[in-house]
């Protein structure tokens, strides 16, 4: 089984070093967003991009918020409710099957996620699933090199091992760009079935 984040760990995925290397509005920014989107943050850990998102998509914009652990989403609420924000519907899913809420999604987030689930294929197939043709994927990965931080390199996926899991799942082939020092960000969209 991959090495799963630990929610005790989790002041590590806000910190100033991760500000620094990845700014969460600049980063959305290269990721697509746009005012009244309707963004699936899958593993929104403590809402790094969760809300910059809430606040960049305006009044009219929704963000699913899904992750693993409870305790993280429960603090993705409590800061939602003290900055009263009422955009953000937070889902805890299980580690076995992704099971997404229905809704017109029109931007998809999948950060630091990937290199964590079992089954990278089955994972990215409930992705297309719940995304409408022409909806936009943004998927942040740590590069597959040694870092002083982040996952083993083992678990970490290459750019090529990324296009063929993206590609299969039905999505366009993806534009790969460098995203600070050590990850990389991936775009791409949900096609149209042949």
């Amino acid at each position: 089984m991959a090495h799963v984040f630990n929610p005790e760990e989790r002041a590590k995925l806000d910190s100033p070093e991760r500000r620094a290397d990845m700014p969460p509005e600049e980063t959305l920014v290269k990721a697509g967003i746009k005012p009244g989107d309707v963004i699936l943050d899958l593993g929104c850990g403590m809402g790094y991009f969760t809300f910059p998102a809430a606040r960049m998509i305006g009044p009219k914009g929704q963000v699913y918020a899904l992750d693993l652990s409870g305790v993280m989403l429960a603090e993705v609420r409590s800061k939602a409710a003290s900055s009263g924000i009422f955009s953000i519907q937070t889902f805890q899913v299980a580690h076995a099957k992704l099971s997404i809420p229905e809704a017109p999604y029109t931007l998809a987030l999948i950060s630091d996620t990937l290199h964590e689930v079992d089954d990278k294929a089955a994972f990215l197939a409930a992705v297309s699933a719940a995304l409408k043709p022409g909806v936009r994927l943004s998927v942040i990965e740590w590069i597959k090199k040694e870092t002083p931080k982040g996952p083993p390199l083992k678990e970490r996926l290459s750019e090529d091992e990324l296009q063929v899991l993206l590609k299969k799942a039905g999505f366009t082939e993806p534009a790969a760009a460098p995203l600070g020092a050590d990850h990389t960000l991936y775009t791409c969209v949900k096609k149209k079935p042949e």
